[in-house]
């Protein structure tokens, strides 16, 4: 299918758009993980020592650093998946607002569940209350 034939189906513009944030989106987990990492001051590599003052080596990753891995990793099994539905939904014509609606949702959730896991958030009912309260300040 040539580009211009691909452009022109109705749900090509959120397809395109969504699987960049998708994309973008585990691109800052990884930036995240990496984070957690450096704070925990704790490499897996004992090499890395010499590049990250302070730090020591482990095995094992640290409690946080192991959590945004968990996220992140939950990103990696889920995200590709959708992307290839989503190519689905738009190669067989699939409309351009139910594209935008579920892209958009899918995108939506995926960025709340990291939030929420990142944030030791749980159970769904203690995260939207502490929405409803953010959202009162």
């Amino acid at each position: 299918m040539p580009l211009n034939s691909f452009a022109a189906l109705p749900a090509s513009r959120p397809l395109a758009l969504f699987s960049c944030l998708l994309v973008l989106k585990m691109g800052a987990m990884a930036f995240a993980t990496a984070n957690a990492r450096r704070k925990e001051k704790l490499v897996i590599n004992p090499e890395d020592v010499g590049v990250n003052p302070g730090s020591r080596a482990d095995a094992q990753d640290g409690p946080e650093t192991a959590r945004v891995k968990r996220a992140h990793h939950n990103d990696a099994e889920n995200i590709p998946g959708f992307l290839g539905l989503a190519m689905v939904f738009t190669l067989v014509g699939g409309s351009a607002t139910a594209g935008w609606a579920y892209f958009a949702t899918y995108f939506v959730a995926r960025t709340l569940h990291s939030f929420f896991y990142l944030g030791h958030v749980q159970p769904w009912r203690t995260a939207i209350n502490r929405f409803a309260e953010a959202m009162t300040l």
